[in-house]
């Protein structure tokens, strides 16, 4: 090239896909439904009225959007969240467990909201910590983490080249990101439900292109209307 020709910025976005390259739409499960702490129906509550006019939204946000895959946990609002996707393309949402939120122990079933209601002296303390650890018979920061890292890792080398929606759950997300940037606090993100965090998994590196995107809901920046 001659050295004094103009030269133009690097584009930041790919016109073809790369064969090596997996991009991850990783989603939080639209607004779940409320529960009566220890009810049955607190172990898995499907979608709020609110959570499924959040799942129109983002079904109206991505329909312009490739996708060739869909995968959720197991639970009901992320099923329930991701089978739009999945319909409008001719596809069946894949269910893993290990996609599954973090097990909290003594504090499943509703526990945790309750107390994260009532703004509970232990779960103010814990919530400061940044990490899954603490909770009372709970699964643990680095066990998460390393479960929802190899589930998703495996969904990415199964589709090389390709775009993969990932509905899961906040925790979820979260850790996966922290595991993959290294970074030490596995709750560092704000994820609302629907937004979207768009991951490109390289073999030379994880590409965060946004992160906690909820634009189809309201601008993040500016916060809720009203």
């Amino acid at each position: 090239m001659d050295s004094t020709a103009a030269v133009p910025q690097p584009a930041l976005h790919p016109t073809e896909p790369d064969p090596e390259v997996t991009d991850l739409l990783l989603i939080r499960h639209g607004r779940s439904a409320d529960v009566v702490p220890g009810s049955p129906e607190s172990l898995d509550p499907p979608l709020h009225a609110d959570g499924v006019r959040q799942v129109a939204a983002l079904t109206r946000r991505l329909a312009g959007r490739t996708i060739d895959a869909v995968y959720a946990s197991h639970l009901v609002r992320a099923i329930e969240t991701a089978r739009p996707l999945a319909e409008g393309r001719g596809l069946q949402v894949e269910s893993i467990d290990d996609l599954e939120e973090v097990r909290l122990g003594d504090w499943g079933g509703g526990e945790f909201r309750r107390r994260a209601a009532t703004a509970d002296p232990e779960w103010v303390t814990w919530s400061r910590t940044g990490k899954w650890d603490g909770i009372p018979g709970g699964e643990g920061d680095a066990v998460f983490r390393s479960r929802v890292a190899a589930a998703i890792e495996a969904i990415a080398l199964a589709h090389l080249g390709q775009t993969v929606a990932v509905v899961a759950h906040g925790g979820v997300i979260n850790a996966y990101l922290s595991d993959a940037l290294g970074i030490e606090r596995s709750l560092w993100l704000t994820v609302e439900n629907t937004s979207i965090s768009f991951v490109r998994v390289t073999p030379y590196g994880h590409y965060v292109v946004v992160a906690g995107d909820c634009q189809h809901l309201y601008d993040p920046v500016l916060g809720p209307a009203g």
